[in-house]
């Protein structure tokens, strides 16, 4: 996620090559999103591990890293509405 925001945003590899404030601080705003994002990712921790795989499948997510915050956004939602569902079943 962290060389991905920095490739896609600021078009750099390292952090010290950005030269503008203003991309800095979009730099900045997208860290710290997707920061939030995974924090919410790691609460839907407790679903099963074969749910988790399902939904990174439908989204066309690479199962092994996420590279940008609409698909960070995209994995939450979708497991947050799976927590739901599993919820109002019991």
């Amino acid at each position: 996620m962290y060389r991905g925001l920095l490739k896609r945003v600021a078009r750099v590899w390292a952090p010290q090559q950005i030269r503008e404030i203003a991309v800095q601080q979009q730099v900045l705003a997208q860290m710290q999103g997707a920061e939030r994002g995974l924090a919410r990712l790691q609460a839907q921790a407790r679903l099963a591990p074969e749910i988790v795989q399902r939904i990174i499948v439908s989204l066309n997510a690479p199962p092994t890293r996420l590279e940008d915050l609409q698909t960070l956004h995209s994995l939450v939602v979708a497991l947050e509405k799976e927590v739901e569902l599993a919820q109002t079943q019991r």
